[in-house]
């Protein structure tokens, strides 16, 4: 049976590596490893391939380093995005799953950070968390998605540069009723 689109991406260290790859464009396996410093070499290597013949990240380059072939890895936008069709065949425990695996990553950024960090730094920094209730009709989360989604665009954009700070948003909406 293939591995659902979700399953894939949602697996926490590949997760990781597709937002490396989105954050910082392509990179090589030596700079992946780098970056993501807990991820075992092989276990790096496993799960790029996982990716690649999931379609999910390519090859944009290759260059030959002391007689070997160093791979240039980048994410496949276009193949990133789970189907509706998809979300609709998940169970409700595969979406608890999902889910959990998303705020395990959000979980691991945050207390990387923290660790390195003096606790007079957080504001500074920007680093903020905080929970809020709106009254939405159907017609105005469509607006305020759209919205927000032209808003995260612009910033998305951004070029790496000495004077940006990667900074991680994370959002979820949950229904009350």
């Amino acid at each position: 049976m293939k591995q659902r689109k979700a399953d894939i991406m949602l697996h926490p260290v590949r997760m990781r590596i597709i937002q490396s790859l989105i954050t910082n464009k392509p990179m090589t396996s030596a700079q992946l490893i780098n970056e993501l410093e807990d991820v075992p070499q092989a276990t790096m290597y496993r799960q790029l391939k996982h990716l690649l013949d999931a379609d999910l990240i390519e090859i944009v380059e290759t260059n030959k380093i002391r007689g070997t072939t160093e791979k240039v890895y980048a994410v496949k936008r276009e193949n990133l995005a789970i189907s509706e069709k998809e979300l609709n065949e998940a169970s409700v425990e595969e979406h608890v799953r999902y889910f959990m695996t998303y705020q395990a990553n959000l979980l691991k950024e945050f207390e990387k950070y923290v660790l390195k960090h003096n606790p007079n730094q957080f504001k500074e920094d920007g680093l903020g968390y905080w929970q809020m209730s709106l009254h939405l009709s159907e017609q105005e989360m469509n607006e305020f998605g759209k919205e927000m989604q032209q808003v995260l665009e612009k910033y998305a954009s951004n070029e790496p540069s000495d004077q940006r700070k990667t900074r991680t948003f994370a959002t979820i909406f949950i229904p009350q009723k």
